[in-house]
């Protein structure tokens, strides 16, 4: 149920932005998602009257790497910061205002699958040479 709820408010928010909906909407609702789960917070409700969370990430950070650690979620203390800053700016190209400007959810899966992970506490057995 809380998916779609999500879900709606997503693809409500692309609408009142845009006044269309098209491919690039899931992009976009996919960049919430990732700023949801960054930030710990709900996607409207906790940022004052008609402000959702897209709006108030951009407003925090201006979209700076050196203020991004102002809206990640405590909780994420294992999450390498490297890897949380890397989520943020995929967030940031999926919630573009222009759909255009958005990648498309395979340059997404592709963004997401080259990261480095070199860290030795994400290496597997069978990848140690």
């Amino acid at each position: 149920m809380l998916f779609c709820i999500i879900s709606y408010f997503c693809l409500f928010a692309e609408y009142a932005y845009t006044l269309k909906v098209d491919e690039k909407s899931d992009v976009y609702s996919f960049g919430v998602v990732v700023l949801e789960l960054i930030t710990g917070r709900r996607p409207v409700g906790e940022f004052g009257e008609g402000v959702d969370i897209v709006q108030w990430t951009k407003h925090v950070t201006y979209g700076r790497r050196e203020e991004v650690d102002r809206i990640i979620d405590g909780r994420l203390t294992k999450v390498p910061h490297d890897q949380a800053m890397h989520l943020f700016f995929i967030a940031m190209l999926c919630i573009q205002e222009s759909s255009i400007e958005r990648p498309t959810m395979r340059e997404v899966v592709q963004m997401l699958s080259e990261y480095p992970r070199e860290s030795p506490e994400y290496q597997t057995s069978s990848s140690v040479v």
